[in-house]
Protein backbone atom coordinates (compact mmCIF):
# COMPACT_ATOMS: atom_id res chain seq x y z
CA UNK A 1 0.00 0.00 0.00
CA UNK A 2 1.12 3.56 -0.88
CA UNK A 3 -0.22 6.87 0.95
CA UNK A 4 -1.33 9.80 -1.53
CA UNK A 5 -2.71 12.78 0.88
CA UNK A 6 -3.17 10.90 3.66
CA UNK A 7 -5.31 7.98 1.88
CA UNK A 8 -4.18 4.43 1.34
CA UNK A 9 -3.53 3.22 -2.35
CA UNK A 10 -2.92 -0.18 -3.15
CA UNK A 11 -0.35 -0.96 -5.02
CA UNK A 12 -2.33 -3.94 -7.04
CA UNK A 13 -3.73 -2.81 -10.68
CA UNK A 14 -6.35 -5.44 -11.41
CA UNK A 15 -7.93 -3.38 -14.13
CA UNK A 16 -4.73 -2.75 -15.89
CA UNK A 17 -3.45 -6.06 -15.81
CA UNK A 18 -6.88 -6.93 -17.23
CA UNK A 19 -6.61 -3.96 -20.09
CA UNK A 20 -3.33 -5.52 -20.89
CA UNK A 21 -4.33 -9.25 -21.11
CA UNK A 22 -7.42 -7.95 -23.46
CA UNK A 23 -4.36 -6.13 -25.81
CA UNK A 24 -1.87 -9.36 -25.78
CA UNK A 25 -4.68 -11.68 -26.44
CA UNK A 26 -5.92 -8.91 -29.89
CA UNK A 27 -2.10 -9.37 -31.22
CA UNK A 28 -1.41 -11.65 -34.28
CA UNK A 29 1.21 -14.03 -34.04
CA UNK A 30 4.20 -13.25 -36.30
CA UNK A 31 3.73 -15.34 -39.57
CA UNK A 32 4.92 -14.37 -43.18
CA UNK A 33 2.36 -13.25 -45.35
CA UNK A 34 2.46 -12.47 -49.01
CA UNK A 35 1.04 -8.75 -49.81
CA UNK A 36 2.87 -5.54 -48.71
CA UNK A 37 0.79 -3.29 -45.77
CA UNK A 38 -0.36 0.16 -47.57
CA UNK A 39 0.99 1.51 -44.33
CA UNK A 40 4.36 0.39 -44.65
CA UNK A 41 4.62 1.53 -48.28
CA UNK A 42 7.51 4.40 -47.86
CA UNK A 43 9.48 2.22 -45.23
CA UNK A 44 12.67 1.11 -45.86
CA UNK A 45 12.95 -1.69 -48.70
CA UNK A 46 14.66 -4.33 -46.11
CA UNK A 47 12.37 -4.01 -43.23
CA UNK A 48 9.41 -4.49 -45.63
CA UNK A 49 10.83 -7.81 -46.96
CA UNK A 50 11.77 -8.62 -43.37
CA UNK A 51 7.51 -8.30 -42.55
CA UNK A 52 7.09 -10.39 -45.89
CA UNK A 53 9.21 -12.99 -44.47
CA UNK A 54 7.63 -13.22 -41.08
CA UNK A 55 10.66 -12.65 -39.04
CA UNK A 56 10.28 -12.22 -35.07
CA UNK A 57 11.49 -8.43 -34.27
CA UNK A 58 14.20 -7.74 -32.01
CA UNK A 59 11.91 -7.21 -28.73
CA UNK A 60 8.63 -7.95 -28.45
CA UNK A 61 6.39 -5.37 -28.54
CA UNK A 62 4.97 -3.65 -25.30
CA UNK A 63 1.79 -2.10 -24.44
CA UNK A 64 0.99 1.24 -25.98
CA UNK A 65 -1.39 3.48 -24.27
CA UNK A 66 -0.91 6.18 -27.00
CA UNK A 67 -1.76 3.32 -29.88
CA UNK A 68 -5.16 2.37 -27.60
CA UNK A 69 -6.07 6.12 -27.51
CA UNK A 70 -5.34 6.32 -30.94
CA UNK A 71 -7.94 3.05 -31.67
CA UNK A 72 -10.70 5.66 -29.64
CA UNK A 73 -10.49 8.27 -31.82
CA UNK A 74 -10.52 6.90 -35.27
CA UNK A 75 -13.54 5.07 -33.98
CA UNK A 76 -15.29 7.89 -32.73
CA UNK A 77 -14.01 10.51 -35.69
CA UNK A 78 -15.08 7.78 -38.49
CA UNK A 79 -18.49 7.69 -36.22
CA UNK A 80 -19.06 11.27 -36.61
CA UNK A 81 -18.06 11.21 -40.26
CA UNK A 82 -20.86 8.85 -41.06
CA UNK A 83 -22.92 11.12 -39.27
CA UNK A 84 -21.96 14.40 -41.16
CA UNK A 85 -22.42 12.93 -44.41
CA UNK A 86 -25.30 10.23 -44.31
CA UNK A 87 -25.02 7.67 -46.77
CA UNK A 88 -21.85 9.18 -48.22
CA UNK A 89 -19.34 7.55 -45.89
CA UNK A 90 -17.96 4.04 -45.82
CA UNK A 91 -15.47 3.35 -43.11
CA UNK A 92 -12.97 0.54 -42.23
CA UNK A 93 -12.89 -0.21 -46.04
CA UNK A 94 -10.63 -3.34 -46.30
CA UNK A 95 -8.26 -3.18 -49.85
CA UNK A 96 -6.52 -5.91 -51.42
CA UNK A 97 -4.67 -5.91 -54.87
CA UNK A 98 -2.23 -8.62 -56.24
CA UNK A 99 0.66 -7.30 -53.64
CA UNK A 100 -0.98 -4.35 -51.69
CA UNK A 101 -3.14 -4.88 -48.83
CA UNK A 102 -4.68 -2.46 -46.32
CA UNK A 103 -8.16 -0.52 -44.99
CA UNK A 104 -9.10 2.91 -45.99
CA UNK A 105 -10.28 4.67 -42.32
CA UNK A 106 -13.03 6.45 -44.12
CA UNK A 107 -14.20 6.37 -48.44
CA UNK A 108 -16.01 10.05 -49.30
CA UNK A 109 -18.16 10.12 -51.80
CA UNK A 110 -18.14 14.22 -52.99
CA UNK A 111 -21.48 16.27 -54.57
CA UNK A 112 -19.48 15.45 -57.98
CA UNK A 113 -19.59 11.47 -57.60
CA UNK A 114 -15.80 11.54 -57.36
CA UNK A 115 -14.05 9.70 -54.17
CA UNK A 116 -11.97 10.78 -51.84
CA UNK A 117 -9.75 8.59 -49.44
CA UNK A 118 -9.46 10.19 -45.79
CA UNK A 119 -6.71 8.31 -43.39
CA UNK A 120 -7.22 9.56 -39.24
CA UNK A 121 -3.88 10.24 -38.10
CA UNK A 122 -3.07 10.87 -34.45
CA UNK A 123 -0.14 12.28 -33.48
CA UNK A 124 1.85 13.58 -30.47
CA UNK A 125 2.31 17.31 -29.53
CA UNK A 126 5.68 16.84 -31.50
CA UNK A 127 5.28 15.28 -34.42
CA UNK A 128 2.25 17.90 -34.88
CA UNK A 129 4.54 20.60 -34.86
CA UNK A 130 6.80 18.81 -37.19
CA UNK A 131 5.27 17.21 -39.62
CA UNK A 132 7.90 14.98 -39.86
CA UNK A 133 5.55 12.02 -41.71
CA UNK A 134 3.45 14.09 -43.86
CA UNK A 135 5.26 12.57 -47.00
CA UNK A 136 4.24 8.84 -45.63
CA UNK A 137 1.04 9.58 -45.45
CA UNK A 138 0.77 11.09 -48.54
CA UNK A 139 1.82 7.34 -50.06
CA UNK A 140 -0.56 5.67 -47.87
CA UNK A 141 -3.43 7.22 -49.12
CA UNK A 142 -2.10 7.61 -52.68
CA UNK A 143 -2.00 4.45 -52.92
CA UNK A 144 -5.05 3.75 -51.78
CA UNK A 145 -6.32 6.04 -54.12
CA UNK A 146 -4.87 4.20 -56.76
CA UNK A 147 -6.76 0.74 -55.44
CA UNK A 148 -9.82 2.68 -54.97
CA UNK A 149 -9.41 4.91 -58.34
CA UNK A 150 -10.04 8.01 -55.75
CA UNK A 151 -9.16 11.00 -57.13
CA UNK A 152 -8.54 13.34 -53.69
CA UNK A 153 -6.60 12.06 -50.35
CA UNK A 154 -7.26 13.92 -46.94
CA UNK A 155 -5.18 13.68 -43.96
CA UNK A 156 -6.99 14.65 -41.19
CA UNK A 157 -4.28 14.66 -38.59
CA UNK A 158 -5.47 15.09 -35.46
CA UNK A 159 -3.02 16.22 -32.18
CA UNK A 160 -3.63 13.13 -29.33
CA UNK A 161 -2.63 15.60 -26.87
CA UNK A 162 -4.38 18.75 -27.36
CA UNK A 163 -7.16 17.47 -29.22
CA UNK A 164 -6.64 19.76 -32.07
CA UNK A 165 -7.54 18.62 -35.43
CA UNK A 166 -6.17 19.61 -39.65
CA UNK A 167 -7.56 18.56 -42.75
CA UNK A 168 -4.42 18.24 -45.07
CA UNK A 169 -6.12 17.63 -49.14
CA UNK A 170 -4.24 17.03 -52.24
CA UNK A 171 -5.10 15.98 -55.56
CA UNK A 172 -3.67 12.12 -56.23
CA UNK A 173 -0.54 11.89 -58.20
CA UNK A 174 -0.91 8.89 -60.65
CA UNK A 175 2.54 8.66 -61.39
CA UNK A 176 3.29 8.64 -57.64
CA UNK A 177 0.66 6.05 -57.10
CA UNK A 178 1.78 3.55 -59.63
CA UNK A 179 5.71 3.56 -58.38
CA UNK A 180 4.73 2.63 -55.11
CA UNK A 181 2.51 -0.65 -56.77
CA UNK A 182 5.53 -0.95 -58.75
CA UNK A 183 7.95 -1.33 -55.37
CA UNK A 184 5.23 -3.04 -53.62
CA UNK A 185 5.33 -5.73 -56.29
CA UNK A 186 9.03 -5.54 -56.80
CA UNK A 187 9.53 -6.39 -52.60
CA UNK A 188 6.57 -9.18 -53.02
CA UNK A 189 8.70 -10.92 -55.60
CA UNK A 190 12.04 -10.52 -53.76
CA UNK A 191 10.12 -12.16 -50.30
CA UNK A 192 8.87 -14.80 -52.27
CA UNK A 193 12.14 -15.88 -53.90
CA UNK A 194 13.59 -16.20 -50.48
CA UNK A 195 15.40 -12.68 -51.11
CA UNK A 196 15.78 -9.80 -48.49
CA UNK A 197 15.97 -6.26 -50.19
CA UNK A 198 18.90 -3.92 -49.45
CA UNK A 199 18.96 -1.55 -46.57
CA UNK A 200 17.62 1.66 -47.87
CA UNK A 201 17.24 3.37 -44.77
CA UNK A 202 20.23 2.76 -43.49
CA UNK A 203 21.30 5.38 -40.75
CA UNK A 204 18.49 7.42 -41.11
CA UNK A 205 15.76 7.95 -37.82
CA UNK A 206 13.66 5.23 -39.20
CA UNK A 207 16.65 2.65 -39.43
CA UNK A 208 17.14 3.75 -35.53
CA UNK A 209 13.70 2.73 -34.38
CA UNK A 210 13.52 -0.17 -36.57
CA UNK A 211 12.38 -3.66 -35.56
CA UNK A 212 14.55 -5.59 -37.43
CA UNK A 213 18.01 -3.61 -36.55
CA UNK A 214 19.66 -6.44 -35.01
CA UNK A 215 19.38 -8.89 -37.65
CA UNK A 216 19.79 -6.17 -39.99
CA UNK A 217 23.32 -4.61 -38.42
CA UNK A 218 25.56 -7.70 -39.37
CA UNK A 219 24.49 -7.93 -43.24
CA UNK A 220 25.32 -5.80 -46.33
CA UNK A 221 22.78 -2.82 -46.53
CA UNK A 222 23.61 -1.94 -50.02
CA UNK A 223 22.11 -4.80 -52.12
CA UNK A 224 19.85 -7.78 -52.42
CA UNK A 225 20.77 -10.86 -49.88
CA UNK A 226 19.66 -14.25 -49.84
CA UNK A 227 17.35 -14.68 -46.55
CA UNK A 228 18.52 -16.87 -43.64
CA UNK A 229 16.96 -17.39 -40.38
CA UNK A 230 19.99 -18.39 -38.61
Amino acid sequence: MTSFFGVQIQKKQPLVDAIRGVVAAKRRPVAARDRVYASEISGCDRRITFGLLGCEPDAPRGDSPSALLGDAIHAHLEALLVEAFPGRVETEVRVMSGAISGRIDALLVEDDNTLTVIDIKTVSAKEWASRSKIEEYVDQISVYAALVEAQTGVVLLVNRDTGEMEEMRFEIDRARAEALLYKALRLQSLALEGYIAAAVAWGTEECRWCPFRKRCEPLDKTGVLVYSDG
